[in-house]
């Protein structure tokens, strides 16, 4: 695996921390909750003062997905969603 800084072109290591950080605390709240990368941009993210670029959204998601604490599901319309792997194991 990469540093996150060579997986991260754009970003900073304490702006990477924040944002994944963002989406970990977002959860904390909304434990349920279960989105689009798309989704998480508008929804989850909405406060966040510098708007992370989609791209830096889809990386922190696919790094939460690898440490475990996401899950990754495609649905049958090809849509991939994100949601708590605690939540998902209901």
């Amino acid at each position: 695996m990469l540093p996150l800084s060579q997986e991260w072109p754009d970003m900073n290591a304490s702006s990477q921390d924040e944002l994944i950080n963002d989406i970990l605390e977002y959860l904390v709240s909304h434990p349920q909750a279960a989105d689009s990368a798309d989704g998480v941009s508008r929804w989850w993210l909405a406060r966040n003062a510098r708007a992370p670029s989609q791209a830096d959204v889809e990386r922190a998601l696919a790094t939460l997905v690898e440490r475990g604490l996401l899950r990754r599901v495609e649905l049958p319309d090809g849509t991939v969603i994100y949601c708590c792997e605690a939540s998902a194991r209901h």
